[in-house]
């Protein structure tokens, strides 16, 4: 039997993930890197997009439950996971794994990782246009071909249009949200893999400072690189390091060659990870307090989180 109430209210970051920064009355404060003052909310009531998860079928149908329904159950297996390393347990290898795909998850489940590859393919489908049409004799033949094969008329003057095309600044390529997210989701597995293979240390908060996270909570450095350099940060960069908030009591830290196991943070490690986490939101932080302060700190770090390029 079809479902005549399908779920559309999807959660790009986990409820039960966030129940771990709330206050004792279940609530945090969401403070906004744009102009907009703090607000209370409940988990149930932030991080979410209607019909985030949503597909078209072949069919013309929308399916709202399949991936929702997928990533709900994998929630599970987390949500068992963050609440053995909250108890300070020793994870065994299927443990690992299943936190390898947690933290994977918390990297390509939310709106920057889909908005940055519909950037950055639109942006490498406009090179591969204006490189086709740099091509006069090229181009005029793949145009000839396309109208035989598909019996088709492309419906203005070939020149024109490879003029047009040659032009970037003419037109805008808009890559559709269902299929970077998609993409996103396609990714899961290979980042899993990467994050298996590091070293992984929980940090513990102090009593004078706890940890926030943000509506994009991971955050990857090498804090090493140049700034400017040719060269771009990867995962597999042995002086990378990977913050992931999982409450806050607790921080994942990530790394090729830094301790393991059970730590305690100071003051210091627990700012600089909250920067981190900060500079990494693309709009929203949350925290079980209120401050002006934090308000302030927030804002300072607006149009701060990654963003691909494709040179």
């Amino acid at each position: 039997m079809t479902d005549q109430n399908p779920k559309k209210r999807h959660h790009y970051i986990p409820v039960f993930y966030l129940k771990g920064f709330t206050n004792k009355d279940g609530y945090f404060y969401v403070y906004d890197k744009d102009d907009k003052p703090a607000f209370e909310s409940s988990p149930e009531g932030i991080a979410y997009e209607n019909h985030y998860f949503s597909f078209m079928t072949p069919k013309g149908g929308k399916d709202s439950e399949t991936v929702e329904n997928s990533i709900m159950s994998l929630e599970g297996d987390f949500a068992a996971i963050l609440k053995k390393i909250h108890e300070g347990d020793t994870l065994s290898v299927n443990d690992r794994i299943v936190f390898s795909l947690f933290v994977a998850s918390m990297m390509v489940r939310v709106p920057n990782m889909r908005e940055n590859i519909r950037k950055s393919t639109g942006e490498m489908i406009k090179h591969i246009s204006v490189f086709m049409a740099s091509h006069k004799e090229n181009f005029e033949r793949m145009m000839e071909k396309y109208e035989k094969n598909t019996g088709k008329q492309i419906g203005m003057n070939v020149e024109e249009l490879r003029q047009w095309m040659k032009s970037s600044d003419s037109y805008a390529v808009t890559v559709d949200k269902q299929y970077a997210t998609a993409m996103a989701l396609s990714l899961l597995e290979n980042f899993a893999r990467v994050f298996f293979q590091m070293k992984w240390a929980f940090l513990k908060a102090t009593d004078d400072y706890k940890y926030m996270t943000g509506d994009n909570p991971l955050k990857y450095i090498d804090p090493t690189h140049r700034s400017g350099s040719f060269y771009g940060v990867g995962l597999a960069n042995k002086n990378i390091e990977v913050s992931l908030p999982l409450s806050k009591e607790i921080c994942a830290f990530g790394s090729w060659k830094h301790r393991e196991g059970y730590l305690q943070a100071n003051n210091q490690h627990v700012k600089h990870l909250n920067r981190m986490t900060v500079i990494a939101s693309v709009k929203f932080v949350f925290t079980d307090k209120k401050s002006e302060d934090i308000d302030k700190f927030v804002k300072k770090y607006k149009g701060s989180h990654p963003v691909m390029s494709v040179g």
